[in-house]
C-alpha cells in the first residue's frame, strides 16, 4: 500500500511537467473571458433577467443589409442545420478553412476594445458609396450614387448619437436621369443630405449585451448568430449573418474567431484571397456569390488584426454598386450634442428601404440605410 501511495505521489509531482505552456490564442482567450466576467455586473439570485431591446427597428437604422433573395441569389431554403450538416469533420481542410482558421487565430490573439462602461459609447466611424432613392406622387423613383461618412457612438443601453452625410451624389444610369428630370430633379446634387441625431435608451444598439452566452464552438456559434439576427434559413443568410455581428460592434476576439471559422462552414463561400478596397486597404476577402457564380457580396478582413476593413456589393454583371469602409472604432466618454430623435418613426422613413412608401406624397429613402459595422482599429 505505501508502495502504492508513494508511486501516485511521483504520479503527481510530475504532472506539471507532462502539460505543455498555453499557447498565445489560449492565453488570449482566458484574458478576454476572464474580462468579460469583470466587466458584467451581478444579478441577485431571482432577479428577472432583462432581455435586450428588440432589433427590428434598428435593423433600419443600422444598415442591416440583408440578401435580397431575388434577381439570380441563391434561395435554396436548406435550413441552418442542413446548411451545417453540408460540412462534416471528416470533410477534408479546404483552402478557404485553413485560411479563415488563421485569420481566427489572428483575431483571437489581439487585445478587446471591451464594454463600453456606464456613460461610455462604443465609436465606430465608416465611409462608402451607397445610394438613396426619392418616391415621387405616381411611384416614380429617382435613384442616386452618393459618397457617405458616418460616425455612430452605441451605449450598451442602446442610447447614443450618429451623424450620417451623404454627398457627391450622381445620376446611376441614362434612365435613371429621365426618371428624376419626370419628378423635377434635375440637378443630383440637390439630393445630398447630412442627418445628426442622439438617441434615448433603446434607440441603438449591439449585437448583443451578453456575449458569454454565446458558443465558441463555430456550429454552435453559427446557429445563436442566425437566431438572433434573424431571416430565412439560406446560406446566404448566413454569410449576412456573419457579417452583421462584426459591424459597429464590441465582439471579443473569441468570438469573432469563432465567427470566422464558421464563416467556412456556409456552403457557397469563396475564397477570393488578397483584396483592396476602393480606399486602398487591403486584406483577406470572402464572398458570397450569385446563382451564376458571379460574387454578390463580399467581406475583406485585416490579416494583422482579424478586423474588417470594407464589404463590397456587386451586381449580376459584376459592376461594384456600393462598398463600405470601416477606419476607425474605440471606447469614448461622451456624444456630440446632437437634437434629441423621440420619432423613430420618422427616423426609419429616413434611412429605410423596407417601409411602406405613401403614394400621395414625395419620400426621400436609402436602398442602403446607415450601417452597422466592424472597422479596422481597436
Amino acid at each position: 500500500m505505501r508502495e502504492e501511495l508513494e508511486h501516485e505521489l511521483e504520479r503527481v509531482r510530475g504532472y506539471r511537467a507532462d502539460v505543455p505552456e498555453p499557447d498565445g490564442a489560449t492565453v488570449a482567450t482566458a484574458r478576454v473571458q476572464l474580462m468579460e466576467a469583470i466587466s458584467v455586473e451581478p444579478v441577485p439570485a431571482g432577479a428577472p433577467r432583462r432581455d435586450r431591446p428588440t432589433r427590428r427597428r434598428l435593423q433600419r437604422l443600422q444598415r442591416r443589409r440583408r440578401f435580397a433573395l431575388a434577381g439570380g441569389l441563391a434561395t435554396v431554403g436548406i435550413g441552418v442545420g442542413g446548411a451545417l450538416g453540408l460540412t462534416t469533420a471528416a470533410t477534408p481542410v479546404s483552402a478557404l478553412a485553413a485560411q479563415m482558421n488563421q485569420l481566427a487565430n489572428v483575431a483571437a490573439s489581439q487585445d478587446w476594445t471591451g464594454i463600453p462602461g456606464p456613460g461610455q459609447y462604443l465609436y465606430t466611424e465608416s465611409s462608402g458609396l451607397t445610394s438613396s432613392d426619392t418616391v415621387g406622387s405616381n411611384n416614380q423613383m429617382c435613384t442616386v450614387s452618393q459618397v457617405e461618412h458616418r460616425q455612430i457612438w452605441i451605449a450598451t443601453d442602446g442610447s447614443g448619437a450618429l451623424n450620417d452625410t451623404r454627398g457627391q451624389s450622381r445620376f446611376t444610369s441614362a434612365a435613371d436621369q429621365a426618371t428624376c428630370a419626370g419628378m423635377n430633379i434635375s440637378d443630383p446634387a440637390s439630393q445630398n443630405s447630412s442627418w445628426t441625431a442622439r438617441f434615448p435608451a433603446g434607440g441603438l444598439s449591439l449585437p448583443t449585451n451578453d456575449w458569454r452566452s454565446l458558443s465558441t464552438d463555430p456550429a454552435t456559434l453559427l446557429q445563436q448568430v442566425h437566431q438572433r439576427d434573424g431571416g430565412p434559413d439560406t446560406p446566404a443568410e448566413l454569410f449576412t449573418n456573419v457579417g452583421d455581428m462584426v459591424r459597429e460592434s464590441d465582439v471579443p476576439p473569441v468570438i469573432r474567431a469563432a465567427l470566422y471559422r464558421s464563416a467556412a462552414l456556409i456552403p457557397g463561400v469563396k475564397l477570393l484571397g488578397t483584396q483592396t478596397d476602393p480606399t486602398g486597404q487591403t486584406g483577406l476577402g470572402v464572398g458570397y456569390p450569385y446563382d451564376g457564380g458571379q460574387i454578390h457580396s463580399e467581406l475583406i478582413f485585416d490579416q494583422q488584426t482579424g478586423r474588417l476593413l470594407a464589404e463590397e456589393y456587386y451586381d449580376p454583371s459584376g459592376a461594384l454598386t456600393s462598398w463600405y469602409s470601416y477606419t476607425q472604432q474605440r471606447i469614448v466618454d461622451s456624444v456630440p450634442d446632437y437634437p434629441m430623435e423621440q420619432n423613430h418613426a420618422k427616423a426609419e422613413a429616413q434611412t429605410s428601404t423596407d417601409q411602406s412608401q405613401s403614394p400621395t406624397a414625395a419620400t426621400t429613402t436609402s436602398s442602403a440605410p446607415p450601417q452597422a459595422a466592424g472597422t479596422t482599429t481597436g
